[in-house]
């Protein structure tokens, strides 16, 4: 038997419900992934900067010992 007009209608009623409850539910899992994407490149960020102050403390370090073995084998 065909339906009617109003069962269609309540039958897209009920559709539209759940494709709003869907955009909802992908709209919160959007904003937690934006938040997640922040916190590692944040994290990355910080890495990052690790590594350069490390990179600067062993190049300081380097001349330091050359300036050393330098002075140390003008002397002997």
């Amino acid at each position: 038997m065909a339906e009617t007009l109003s069962t269609r209608v309540t039958r897209l009623e009920k559709v539209m419900v759940e494709i709003s409850e869907k955009h909802a539910e992908i709209a919160t899992k959007h904003a937690e992934l934006d938040g997640l994407v922040k916190v590692l490149l944040d994290a990355q960020i910080k890495t990052e900067t690790r590594f350069q102050e490390t990179d600067r403390r062993i190049e300081k370090l380097v001349s330091a010992i050359g300036e050393f073995i330098r002075r140390d084998g003008k002397s002997a």
